[in-house]
């Protein structure tokens, strides 16, 4: 066999899988060199194993190599998902965390307790839609963080203090690539009090996530970067947090961060936000 026609059997392989990486929204720069190198590799093998068969068609051994292909990056994916890191935030007084790891999509600001996304043709509508009651939060900052297949999937506290609210607000399991989702998922609102600012948290539920696990409960006091909850497979989870002068948002849309580490915003006044 001449290299040309296991070069493009390898190459088909590798654009199959890309493609399925587009579908499910995943980092390309972690998943071209891995199809790079898992699709001929894979490729090798599946011929190796038809050398048992005698007279198998060489297209057959590519598809092969496809499934072998396809179930080493459904390995790897559920390897990621289910990690649990240790993570110890950054010893800077003042700062809120992400709640979880993925990539900022939207960073809007919440005026008189109005949803800021353009959903339900474009109307305003209250934030009690979202967050499932009324929470009196005025002015305010919504981050919304998408979380993919890759990324770990363990949320923790943006702050320290007390877990006020914990709420599950019952519903569907859509795409989230519909803003209209965000109102229509299972969803669970939480809100952590700290000694002078709250953050709301919402874990948005998507159309593969059939379960989202507090590990918190009103009134319990949590640490910084404590963990406070899971979702299963790719989803989003929203912050929310007071828009005054005295608070800096430092996040970017686009940017990737991670739970516990990343700093959102940051106060001008650190003895604004002590530890509990």
């Amino acid at each position: 066999m001449t290299w040309l026609p296991y070069l493009a059997g390898a190459a088909a392989i590798a654009g199959a899988l890309l493609l399925l990486v587009w579908k499910a929204e995943l980092r390309l720069r972690w998943a071209l060199p891995w199809a790079l190198l898992i699709a001929p590799c894979c490729l090798w093998l599946a011929r190796r194993l038809s050398l048992v068969i005698l007279g198998v068609p060489f297209g057959f051994q590519v598809l092969a190599g496809f499934v072998l292909a396809l179930a080493a990056s459904v390995f790897t994916v559920l390897l990621l998902f289910f990690r649990d890191p240790h993570r110890t935030p950054p010893q800077e007084p003042g700062t809120i965390l992400s709640p979880a790891d993925g990539k900022i999509i939207y960073i809007k600001a919440l005026d008189n307790d109005t949803f800021p996304i353009a959903v339900k043709k474009g109307k305003d509508i209250p934030l009690e839609e979202f967050t499932g009651e009324e929470i009196g939060f005025g002015a305010g900052i919504q981050i919304g963080i998408m979380m993919s297949y890759l990324d770990v999937h363990v949320n923790r506290a943006p702050i320290a203090g007390t877990v006020e609210r914990l709420r599950r607000i019952p519903g569907s399991f859509l795409s989230l690539k519909h803003m209209d989702s965000l109102l229509e998922n299972e969803r669970v609102f939480s809100i952590i009090r700290g000694p002078e600012d709250w953050v709301g948290i919402v874990q948005i539920a998507s159309r593969m996530v059939r379960r989202i696990v507090p590990f918190i409960k009103e009134g319990e006091d949590v640490r910084q970067g404590d963990r406070i909850g899971a979702i299963r497979f790719g989803s989003q989870v929203d912050i929310l947090m007071p828009n005054r002068d005295d608070i800096i948002v430092q996040a970017r849309v686009g940017d990737y961060v991670k739970a516990g580490l990343s700093v959102l915003a940051k106060h001008k006044s650190p003895s604004r936000a002590q530890s509990v």
